[in-house]
């Protein structure tokens, strides 16, 4: 993989028995259509395309891709800049990226470039906001203080 897609790929390792590819924004969609086309790795189904939030270091998308016909799988991650979370989507390379990649820009923010259908998935129309990044304000805590020190903060002696 190094060969093909040189320093574009950032880390590649095992995790409990899964590859794992850490790859630039700029190569992602040519590194999922490689796993996919390359007869040795075959990864022909895209199980989960998500994000998480990382705040200040930005968003990390995370696509599984499945082979079928090798039973192994391969986690690709990709950072992107919270105020910049934009991918071109690989919904036309894997049908089932299309829920998830909707789902995934609905709830953390992330665009799919050239996605067919960039409509809410589960949200109401009028809902502003994705729930699922930390900078958005949870409305329990808005009506009433969390009670007690936030975890890490160590609460005053009275």
């Amino acid at each position: 993989m190094r060969a093909q897609f040189g320093d574009d790929v950032l880390s590649f390792e095992d995790q409990h028995g899964h590859s794992v590819v850490a790859v630039t924004p700029s190569r992602y969609r040519e590194l999922v259509t490689f796993l996919r086309n390359e007869p040795e790795l075959a990864c022909d189904y895209c199980d989960f395309t998500g994000a998480v939030d990382f705040e200040d270091e930005g968003m990390e998308v995370v696509t599984h891709l499945f082979s079928t016909t090798h039973d192994h799988s391969v986690r690709v991650k990709v950072r992107l800049p919270a105020d910049r979370a934009v991918l071109p989507t690989i919904s036309d390379i894997y049908p089932t990226a299309n829920w998830h990649e909707r789902e995934t820009s609905e709830m953390f923010g992330v665009t799919f470039e050239g996605h067919p259908l960039p409509v809410k998935l589960l949200l109401p129309e009028p809902f502003e906001g994705h729930p699922l990044r930390k900078d958005f304000p949870l409305m329990s805590r808005e009506a009433k203080p969390w009670p007690g020190a936030a975890e890490g903060e160590e609460e005053d002696e009275e």
